[in-house]
């Protein structure tokens, strides 16, 4: 997977269908070549020839010109590029020197190829129990000017079209040094003619979909929330201007982080691509004395040549194989129901009881007690760190044996990184609150964030997080962080690291979560940042599943779930039905089942037919919800600019599938025939929807008909499955004697 030409210096990272090559120049720089379809060779003189100004210097007070070497700072294509150099398109490093000056400069030292990849301390990383599926390269490479070091590491798997790169900075100065910035990932691709997909957004509009063409003016594509941050998501694809959902070049980045991230994107003058990953430098600097190091978190590089979903196919077999706990990730989760938006604070062990009762009737499998059970957390203005829970309220033993008792699991909400000035754990400690102590701190929700960079606030809010899931049987866990970070100050790292505790901050909570999941690992977690303002791979190594958005109106959750699931698998895509009168239970089910599956209602004001709906559907949802658990998943129809919305997922031996087509306004009959994708051409299907047998490659080449008017707001939901020979004969029989109508699964 890896190999090195000593004679060219050459390298060249590969699988059966990706080839990543890169070599050392002359002057010891690591010179980017291709990224792309798998390549046995290249020609390295065809790719470094740039019409640029030559590479000179100044020596001894005379111009030297290297006229027997073609290269150019200026339009290099760098594996991790300078600063404060000639090359002004974006740096990977920025460091404050012994001497406060700010050059930048890595050249190459040494390397060696390892079997397997190292784990990152502290970090959240690809998890590899098989040493022979990746190949590491680690790259030593050191400043001109300094003895600071540059480790850059590159994980290419044998199975997938993935490379992960991240890089370490080592101070071997005997004084301190200032870390600026440092980069996970750096990509220069010889094209200009890209566009960039990426997902904005804000609370209850989260991910929304945005293309746009990579212009020769720098776009950035960042978060400096602290964690909860609505406005962008740290994954974005970059790809050929011609590439569509199925066909072209497209290449995938996706961090494994939760704090501030930057993605820059950019052209340059002449007309390359340059994509730098990493941590946001906003605000961010890291004092590093003799020896101490740093570690950049891994970025994840996918590739395919078959457009947009080939991306997505690769992002999500990677992430149920590499990222999520092994636990749950490719089981089937309970469907649930949440106490949120049945009784918000308002609730005792009775209304509890009750609602175990009426869930159990209907085929939910698991209850979960939200907030409002601890402290004296009536509302939203108190509480939070007193995590004790109110007996006054609610009989927690009582409510969990009742609901084992009825085979059902149990969950809780907890928010362990915030405290509400109005707790007692703010009047005991106050010093454990991140903020400025010389101004008056900023209050969101009544609340404020607790100083995770301190150890000790790590421990101790850990230690009241455990005491309740070790006491009590608790099958669910759901992780809340509902404001994110402002005028940040922390007491112990103190004034002058302040640019520090971002980077802190977010360890101290993959710290909580390691613990929690250590100790509970049976217990399934999501985790939720006021809906989906923390959906990120740093997240979904420690929990099983993410809650999407706080928005549950059905139409706009199609938008949220059509842009998410381009980069994230739907097994981890919070997805639940509410009372929001818009729509059926039918129409909501339909949109939700391609996620978690889970409600948010109070089941006592449903009426019978509304209940009798929900039953029918949750046995659907247990019989079939696995083709969305472990499946393949293919983008039909975009709802950007459109008023459809379809996709699809297909097992993978390819025998069941399942399509949702959606449409936002009333229309009437139009020809519509949405091609398929993902089948075997060669097996026939029974298509849910038309009682018929038609063949895989129908359905691909012609697509499947939906020639109808269509009602604002129609969910529909066809299930395919694969029958043999025999089965096909006899159904046809049957069908041509009793002239059989045809039926719909919902």
């Amino acid at each position: 997977m890896i190999t090195f030409d000593t004679k060219r210096r050459l390298f060249h990272l590969y699988n059966a269908n990706f080839s990543y090559y890169f070599y050392i120049n002359k002057l010891n720089y690591l010179i980017h070549l291709y990224s792309g379809k798998y390549l046995q060779n290249v020609d390295i003189e065809r790719l470094t020839e740039r019409y640029a100004e030559r590479y000179a210097y100044l020596d001894n007070n005379k111009e030297v010109c290297d006229e027997s070497y073609y290269f150019s700072l200026q339009g290099a294509n760098f594996e991790c590029a300078t600063f404060n150099t000639a090359d002004k398109r974006g740096s990977f490093a920025i460091i404050k020197n012994v001497d406060s000056s700010l050059l930048t400069d890595f050249r190459y030292v040494s390397h060696k190829i390892i079997q397997g990849k190292e784990p990152i301390k502290y970090l959240p990383h690809a998890k590899i129990q098989n040493c022979k599926e990746v190949e590491t390269l680690e790259i030593t490479l050191k400043d001109v000017r300094s003895e600071v070091y540059l480790i850059l590491y590159y994980s290419i798997f044998n199975n997938l079209n993935i490379l992960i790169r991240n890089s370490k900075i080592i101070n071997k100065e005997k004084q301190d040094i200032t870390l600026l910035k440092l980069a996970s990932t750096e990509l220069d691709l010889i094209y200009g003619d890209y566009e960039l997909i990426s997902t904005y957004g804000t609370w209850s509009k989260d991910r929304q979909l945005e293309v746009s063409k990579i212009s020769h003016s720098k776009q950035i594509i960042s978060d400096n929330h602290g964690g909860r941050g609505f406005y962008h998501n740290p994954a974005i694809i970059i790809k050929e201007k011609d590439t569509n959902l199925f066909n072209g070049n497209a290449y995938g980045f996706e961090l494994i982080y939760s704090g501030n991230f930057s993605f820059e994107v950019s052209a340059d003058e002449f007309n390359q691509t340059r994509v730098i990953a990493g941590i946001n430098e906003e605000n961010f600097s890291f004092t590093l004395r003799y020896n101490q190091c740093f570690n950049s978190p891994e970025c994840v590089l996918a590739f395919s040549d078959k457009g947009i979903n080939g991306v997505t196919n690769v992002l999500h077999d990677f992430i149920r194989q590499y990222i999520l706990p092994k636990t749950f990730a490719f089981k089937e989760r309970p469907i649930l129901i949440n106490s949120w938006e049945a009784y918000y604070f308002d609730f005792d062990t009775e209304k509890i009881i009750k609602l175990i009762d009426e869930a159990n009737s209907l085929g939910i499998e698991m209850v979960v007690l939200d907030d409002g059970w601890f402290g004296n957390r009536d509302s939203d203005s108190s509480s939070l760190g007193d995590w004790q829970i109110n007996k006054d309220k609610i009989d927690l033993e009582k409510v969990i044996t009742y609901a084992h008792e009825k085979n059902m699991k149990f969950g809780l909400w907890v928010e362990p990184e915030m405290i509400s000035p109005n707790s007692k754990l703010f009047s005991e400690h106050p010093e454990f609150a991140l903020y400025k102590r010389n101004i008056k701190p900023t209050l969101f929700r009544h609340q404020l964030v607790l100083d995770l960079t301190n150890p000790k606030v790590v421990d101790y809010i850990y230690s009241e997080i455990k005491e309740i899931f070790k006491k009590y049987p608790i099958d669910y866990c759901k992780w809340d962080f509902n404001r994110y970070l402002s005028e940040i100050g922390s007491l112990y790292v103190g004034e002058n690291n302040e640019g520090e505790i971002y980077h802190r901050f977010i360890l101290g909570t993959y710290d909580l979560l390691n613990r929690f999941i250590t100790d509970f690992p049976n217990v399934l977690l999501e985790t939720c940042a006021s809906g989906g303002g923390r959906f990120d791979l740093g997240m979904l190594y420690y929990s099983s599943q993410i809650w999407a958005s706080d928005e549950t109106d059905p139409t706009a959750r199609v938008d949220i779930q059509y842009s998410t699931n381009i980069f994230y698998p739907l097994s981890c895509i919070g997805a639940h039905v509410s009372a929001r009168p818009f729509l059926t239970y039918q129409d909501k089910a339909i949109i939700a089942a391609f996620g978690t599956f889970g409600y948010e209602l109070d089941p006592i004001k449903l009426s019978e037919e509304d209940k009798n709906q929900i039953i029918g559907i949750n046995k659907l949802i247990k019989e079939w919800h696995h083709v969305v658990t472990e499946g393949d998943y293919y983008a039909l129809k975009s709802p950007v600019n459109s008023n459809y919305a379809a996709w699809m997922t297909v097992s993978k031996n390819k025998k069941e599938a399942l399509v949702f087509h959606f449409n936002f306004r009333r229309e009437p009959t139009y020809s519509r025939y949405i091609k398929l994708y993902g089948l075997d051409p060669d097996l026939y299907y029974f298509n849910s929807l038309t009682n018929t047998i038609i063949k895989g490659d129908f359905y691909m080449n012609v697509g499947l008909n939906i020639s109808a008017p269509l009602d604002e707001g129609k969910a529909m939901l066809f299930v395919l499955k694969a029958v043999n020979s025999l089965e096909k004969t006899i159904y046809e029989k049957i069908k041509m004697k009793n002239n059989e109508k045809r039926d719909k699964i919902f």
